[in-house]
Formats: structure tokens, C-alpha cells, sequence
């Protein structure tokens, strides 16, 4: 039987407790901010092809620069890190802040976002590979993810209020402040350290190794979460149109589905993880063909939820099992390489998108195949799941 009290880990280290703060902080401020960010630059006039280039040249340039931050984070450690990272994300903000009044900071926004990213991610896969317990990694990822969801639920409600009675740059300053307090946490005790070997060179030759082929594929399928920030945004707001009402929708959507995320994670540290993964797959993708279709609000909520749901379905138990192959391959290394496997489905789908609303207009059709090119990005997670 279910016991919920079972659902959280009955014990954290440090290390994890510090970063479960620090996440559930920085989540709650992405949230506010992250469903609206597309939207935005399409309110000042980028066109969706221009949009798409904008988000390829981000990881274009973080494909081959984030095995730079190999050696970058062995110098100062994880949390030290996460903490450079954080300004970085500030600058971006900043910059797309003033893109309204200069055009040219869209060049400026991308070095922004991809140093923000390749000091974070890699940190964060690897700080919770190396810390988090293996008996209860499951109960682990599913607890931050549950804990993120409650404090962000209300995110994209209170940025689509902000947007729509004082605008944009109002949000902006506010996530920024937001950002800032949330490395405090890192810092209340001393982090220790142990650097590992790391080479440029080598970052290449494992992403394309034959041992790693499989891993790489199923990575790749993460390509289709690109679709679900860039596009799917502007697809919603192209139907609602108004900031409050779109951010309380998702924000509802996501209340709804903290309760199929505790479930997941109990579920996974019992042996059902790749269960649930495979059992989760094909809805979601049945979910992403008929996107397209809606029309309304109870529609997309609808959408929102049960995608949310299943996707929680697929993530935790492939993050949990990324984590313990990370733990056999060296942390900080099997981050890089998982990073820069999703890089290339991110990149490879972007690209398929710009050439389809290049060359085919953003007619009705246009979306629904996108949507489905998307789908069958999501299939690949079946890649060794068995």
C-alpha cells in the first residue's frame, strides 16, 4: 500500500539539503519568468523563425563550450559554481531587458544564457550524482521536483499578473532579486572538493563512442523540451492572449500534477522506474500530436496537466538512472556528455522547426507537424529503457 509519508527521503546530506534550497529558490523565480520569456520577444516584433535562430545560436555556442566548464568547475567546485552561474543569468535577464530599446543586445543575450548555462547544469547534475544516496535517488529527484513545483506553482500566475499591470521590464528586476538570494544558501557551510582529470579532447570522444551510443540517443529525445519552452508559449498565447489568465492555467495544471509526481518518485526507489518510464511514453506522445488541435482554455489546461504528468513519468526515473551511470563514469564528466547529448537534439529540432516556418508559413498544419516531429523526439527515451 501507498504510504505518503514514505514518498520523501528520510535522510539528506549537506550537500543536497543546501542545493534542495538553493533550486527550489531559483525555480520559483524561473517560473515567473520562464513561460514568458518566447513570448516576449515575440511581442517585440521577432518573428518565430527569428526566435527559433536566437535559441540554435545559444546552443550552437554551448555545445562546444561546455567542455571548457569541465576544467572551469574543477577549479572552483560545484556550489562555487552554481554561484558564478547565477549573475550570469542576471546579465541575460538584463539583456533582454533591453532589447525593447536596443536591438543589438539580441547578440549580446545568447553569451549571457550559454556561460549561465555550462557553469549550472554540468554543476547541478554532477552535485546531485555525487551527493544524493543511492538507495533513495528516485525519492530524491521527486522530492526537489515536488518541493520546486509547490513553491513555483504560483510563478507563472504572479509573472503573467506582474506583465500584464506593470510589463516585462518590472519582471525582470524582480526574478533578478529573486536570483540573487537564492546562492546564499550554498555558502552556509564550507564545500568539500576533490577535483577530477578533465580534457576537451575527450569530452568529443565519449559523446560519440560506441559504449555511449544508446545513452546518447536517448538523451537526444530531450531535444522535444525545446518545443515545449520556445514554441508551445507563443502556440498558447496566440489562443488565450492574456498574461494573468495563460500564467493561472499553467499554474493550475501544475498544482494538479504534484500529486502524480509523489507517486512517481515512492515508485521509482521500489523497482518501477523503468516501468513507469515505458508505461508513461506513448500518452505523452499521443499528448504532443493533438496539441496542435486545441483551440480553447480548458483545452490547453488539459494539455498542461496530463503532459506535466507524464513527463514527470519519464524524467524521474531517466534523471535517477543518469545520476547512478554518472556515479560509475565520474560525475563531473557524465554531465558534460549528457549535456551535450540533449545540445544536440535541442539544436537538431530547433532547426527542423526554423526551416518548416521559413519555408511553410505558420498556417494550422505547421504547428500540428512540429508538435509531432516533437512527439517523435520523445520516443526516443524507449532507447534502453528496457
Amino acid at each position: 500500500m501507498f504510504n505518503i509519508a514514505k514518498i520523501f527521503p528520510s535522510f539528506l546530506k549537506r550537500e543536497i539539503g543546501e542545493f534542495y534550497i538553493t533550486v527550489s529558490i531559483q525555480t520559483f523565480a524561473l517560473s515567473m519568468i520562464s513561460l514568458f520569456e518566447p513570448i516576449y520577444l515575440f511581442k517585440l516584433g521577432f518573428s518565430i523563425p527569428q526566435i527559433l535562430l536566437f535559441f540554435i545560436s545559444v546552443y550552437l555556442i554551448f555545445f562546444f563550450i561546455i567542455p571548457l566548464s569541465g576544467k572551469i568547475i574543477n577549479y572552483f567546485g560545484f556550489e562555487h559554481s552554481i554561484f558564478l552561474s547565477i549573475p550570469f543569468c542576471i546579465l541575460y535577464f538584463l539583456s533582454l531587458y533591453l532589447i525593447s530599446f536596443y536591438s543589438f543586445f539580441i547578440f549580446i543575450a545568447p553569451v549571457f544564457l550559454v556561460i549561465y548555462k555550462m557553469l549550472y547544469w554540468p554543476s547541478y547534475h554532477a552535485n546531485f550524482a555525487k551527493y544524493g544516496i543511492k538507495e533513495q535517488i528516485g525519492k530524491e529527484i521527486g522530492a526537489l521536483k515536488i518541493i520546486g513545483l509547490l513553491i513555483g506553482v504560483i510563478g507563472p500566475f504572479i509573472g503573467g499578473l506582474i506583465i500584464a499591470s506593470f510589463g516585462f521590464n518590472v519582471l525582470f528586476i524582480i526574478v533578478s532579486c529573486i536570483l540573487f538570494v537564492s546562492i546564499i544558501p550554498l555558502f552556509t557551510t564550507k564545500e568539500k572538493f576533490i577535483s577530477q582529470k578533465f580534457s576537451y579532447k575527450d569530452c568529443f570522444k565519449r559523446l560519440f563512442s560506441k559504449e555511449n551510443k544508446k545513452n546518447m540517443w536517448k538523451f537526444i529525445g530531450i531535444g522535444e523540451e525545446l518545443i515545449n519552452l520556445v514554441l508551445w508559449p507563443i502556440f498558447i498565447f496566440l489562443i488565450i492572449k492574456n498574461y494573468s489568465i495563460l500564467g493561472g492555467v499553467v499554474s493550475l495544471s501544475i498544482l494538479v500534477s504534484v500529486f502524480a509526481t509523489f507517486y512517481i518518485g515512492y515508485s521509482f526507489d521500489n523497482g518501477n522506474g523503468k516501468r513507469i518510464l515505458r508505461k508513461s511514453l506513448f500518452p505523452y506522445f499521443i499528448f504532443w500530436i493533438i496539441r496542435g488541435f486545441i483551440k480553447n482554455i480548458s483545452g490547453i489546461f488539459i494539455i498542461e496537466l496530463f503532459a506535466r504528468i507524464f513527463r514527470s513519468g519519464i524524467f524521474i526515473p531517466l534523471t535517477a538512472h543518469t545520476y547512478k551511470m554518472a556515479n560509475q563514469y565520474g560525475t563531473l564528466k557524465y554531465a558534460i556528455f549528457f549535456e551535450q547529448s540533449l545540445t544536440i537534439g535541442k539544436i537538431s529540432i530547433a532547426l527542423i522547426a526554423f526551416l518548416l516556418f521559413t519555408f511553410c508559413g505558420v498556417g494550422f498544419w505547421i504547428w500540428t507537424i512540429i508538435f509531432f516531429i516533437a512527439g517523435l523526439y520523445s520516443l526516443l527515451y524507449y532507447v534502453d529503457s528496457k
